[in-house]
């Protein structure tokens, strides 16, 4: 069973495959520190590691699925099926807010989560995640 940093680690791999990242080891760090701090846990199976960093030139998001679910220690102690890491810079508030409070509120439906879990292809994943 991973941990909670192990499944942020990774999110960081994903994330620095993005051409927006500045400083890779510095916005793994962030990301880390963030979620060490106050994890967002959104309910549901829905972790949202996320932090605004200078190390981002532009918003950035990556998304991974466990149809079996981690225990990463939840407060309401349900497994996460689903992680979405964002990132972005500390001068756009705007964007970085406006994404992050629209994923929330889309996906404080455990149905619509169990949908993403369930998309077979990244397009499908992303089509749940705009609907």
């Amino acid at each position: 069973e991973p941990s909670r940093d192990l499944v942020i680690e990774h999110m960081a791999d994903l994330l620095e495959q993005s051409s927006v990242i500045v400083n890779a080891t510095k916005m793994r760090q962030e990301l880390l520190n963030s979620q060490r701090r106050t994890p967002t846990f959104a309910g549901h199976g829905l972790f949202m590691p996320h932090v605004r960093t200078m190390q981002a030139r532009r918003l950035t998001m990556a998304v991974a699925v466990s149809r079996a679910g981690l225990d990463l220690g939840a407060p309401d102690d349900e497994p996460i099926h689903l992680v979405i890491a964002m990132i972005g810079p500390t001068y756009d508030d705007k964007q970085y807010l406006q994404v992050y409070k629209r994923l929330s509120e889309r996906l404080c439906d455990p149905q619509a989560i169990a949908r993403v879990v369930a998309a077979e292809q990244p397009g499908e994943v992303l089509r749940e995640l705009s609907n």
